[in-house]
């Protein structure tokens, strides 16, 4: 009980600035593998726009890792960061799915205004092979707090993170990922696809 307390207070607190997607949380990587993402963010609500981001992430032990990032935005989000770390609960055997929460944090201009937010985003996964390659969907719900610097307010904000990633070829180390978020309550409906190498 004492770990679990403890990696929930890591997987809130221990980054500076956290992220809103799941991303690379869930896929396996050798330990203290470094990655470098690029990503291409749509957002089609609450501030619509696209543009272009880069994440890294890093698995720091079996059951935590730690990823930030930067993106800037065309429309009404101009720029963003975000960082997240990952706790593993449950690990992915058998038939049990893999189960962890993820601390956020957040950072980002939306229509002139800078908004803050906070929150957890607890995941499930599990590994699966797709015409003989194996690959990693699944589901969140990521609930954060979003707090309005400009106006003095703040406001609870739910959604459903769902998404998969899997390596893309044997020899390079690829690994893409395709990551969607649907608003269920102040939040916002994006589309995320990213492209990563792992690296020493």
């Amino acid at each position: 009980m004492k770990k679990l307390l403890l990696g929930l207070i890591a997987a809130t607190f221990s980054v500076t600035a956290m992220a809103s997607t799941i991303g690379l949380s869930n896929q396996p990587f050798v330990m203290n593998k470094h990655i470098v993402t690029t990503e291409f963010n749509s957002f089609m609500s609450n501030g619509t726009g696209a543009g272009l981001g880069i994440k890294y992430t890093q698995k720091y032990t079996d059951d935590l890792n730690f990823d930030a990032g930067i993106a800037f935005i065309d429309g009404d989000r101009a720029s963003r960061i975000t960082g997240g770390a990952d706790f593993r609960l449950l690990p992915d055997y058998g038939r049990q799915p893999r189960v962890s929460v993820k601390g956020l944090l957040i950072s980002e201009s939306i229509g002139g205004d800078r908004i803050n937010s906070f929150g957890a985003a607890p995941t499930v996964s599990k590994g699966m092979v797709f015409w003989g390659k194996e690959a990693y969907p699944y589901a969140s719900l990521p609930i954060t707090v979003n707090l309005n610097n400009d106006e003095s307010t703040y406001e609870t904000a739910t959604a459903l993170a769902t998404g998969i990633t899997g390596r893309l070829g044997e020899s390079n180390g690829l690994v893409g990922n395709i990551e969607a978020n649907f608003n269920i309550q102040n939040s916002y409906t994006a589309l995320v696809m990213g492209l990563s190498l792992p690296i020493q």
